[in-house]
């Protein structure tokens, strides 16, 4: 019984002595104290995220905080400034710096407006508006008459309607949850197509939404569809779906921009490393954009 007690005692020692070897391993990696070390060595082993990636969306999270105190919750600069956006969000929470710095896809939104400058669309139609950053700032500029957004997670939809409401655009915007072909056929069925701009991020759904009946049915609407092919373990949608809409539709394909953060003066406190952070969107990977434009 004896011998079973000091056993035990023994195997909880060395049991301890591991676990504080390996969160020791992970502060000394990662520079991070406490529970921290603990949480962040357990997320990397069960949930197969790396601490240090939640350690970083941590600080990108304070970083955007601390930016929309500065901005007042309006975006400050490029062709968005003036937009004010809540700090709050349906989606994600690491993107706020750039958003409020107005270089958040900003590649994105000199195009929807060099190509609006030169067809008057009348309706922007932004099929994954989250909490509506393009589609609120592209109103508020006069850039089109009409927005419709579509936005599956209700929390966002909610945020993108306060968004309407403090820009003082509630009767500019329509909401809806799910795009598909037979929503937008009904939603959009008493407007020209030609005036029809399509803004879509819908993290792999483009490859199953661009069917024979939808590019047909908008073949003469303009689209810029950002493309997730990583959300989608079946690569012959992908074919497919290029195949299809180069049919009706010319495509011009859009890298993503590098983004300069000495550009702007109030960066000048932050830490190089803080001043990188807030340039980045949290992209998995380096992804691009395809702008098609009717053929006739």
């Amino acid at each position: 019984m004896l011998f079973e007690y000091f056993f035990g005692i023994i195997v909880i020692i060395f049991i301890l002595l591991w676990f504080r070897k390996k969160i020791s391993k992970y502060k000394s990696i990662y520079n991070i104290n406490g529970f921290d070390g603990v949480y962040f060595y357990f997320v990397n082993k069960n949930f197969k995220k790396t601490g240090l990636s939640n350690f970083i969306d941590k600080k990108k999270n304070t970083l955007g905080k601390e930016i929309s105190k500065i901005s007042n919750n309006k975006v400050l600069y490029g062709p968005y400034a003036g937009t004010k956006i809540l700090s709050s969000y349906g989606w994600s929470n690491t993107d706020f710096s750039s958003k409020y710095l107005g270089i958040y896809e900003s590649h994105i939104q000199n195009k929807i407006i060099n190509l609006a400058k030169k067809k008057k669309f009348s309706h922007f139609v932004d099929l994954g508006a989250a909490e509506g950053y393009h589609i609120i700032s592209l109103l508020k500029k006069k850039i089109f008459k009409k927005g419709i957004a579509f936005e599956l997670n209700k929390k966002s939809r909610e945020i993108l309607k306060k968004n309407s409401l403090i820009n003082n655009l509630h009767n500019k915007i329509s909401i809806y949850g799910d795009a598909n072909f037979l929503s937008l056929s009904n939603i959009l069925k008493n407007i020209n197509p030609r005036n029809l701009f399509f803004l879509l991020d819908i993290e792999g759904k483009e490859y199953y939404l661009f069917d024979d009946k939808f590019c047909k049915k908008f073949s003469q609407s303009t689209f810029i569809v950002e493309e997730h092919p990583f959300n989608v373990t079946n690569k012959m949608k992908i074919k497919s779906f290029l195949q299809k809409i180069k049919k009706h539709h010319n495509i011009e394909i859009l890298n993503d921009v590098s983004k300069n953060p000495f550009n702007f003066k109030i960066l000048d406190k932050f830490s190089d490393d803080e001043k990188y952070l807030m340039m980045s969107e949290g992209r998995p990977k380096s992804m691009r954009w395809l702008v098609l434009k009717p053929k006739k």
